[in-house]
């Protein structure tokens, strides 16, 4: 009898973003990294949106200084079997289209778990 494949899981990477995308370069910095490692495939990447960086996905993130950044990349992110959540604030939230934030908000508890699932994380 043969023995049974063993799959291996692969680490998962979390990529917590907390800055500014219309002030600062490093959200979209966050999200070219985070589609980059993913094409890998050896790394399962999340990426989590959190506060005023859930503006790389508001309805107008096209016309932020890196908006071509947030609109090849996060796709990328998905395509690759990761996710990427938002956690909007008051304000964001606003500004966020309604299927983003049913399908993409996220709240403490579920980026406790992320956190906790995560082998590896960066902060930008």
């Amino acid at each position: 009898m043969a023995e049974p494949e063993v799959t291996k899981r692969k680490p998962v990477m979390l990529i917590l973003v907390e800055s500014d995308p219309r002030t600062s370069p490093r959200p979209g910095e966050a999200i070219r990294v985070a589609g980059g490692i993913g094409v890998w495939e050896q790394v399962k990447v999340n990426v989590v949106l959190r506060h005023a960086a859930s503006h790389a996905c508001a309805e107008n993130a096209a016309q932020l200084a890196d908006g071509r950044l947030f609109k090849q990349f996060i796709p990328m992110v998905r395509d690759s079997g990761g996710e990427v959540y938002v956690q909007a604030d008051e304000e964001t939230m606003k500004t966020i289209d309604g299927d983003t934030l049913m399908k993409r908000q996220i709240k403490d508890s579920r980026l406790i778990e992320l956190t906790t699932e995560a082998a590896y994380m960066l902060r930008f």
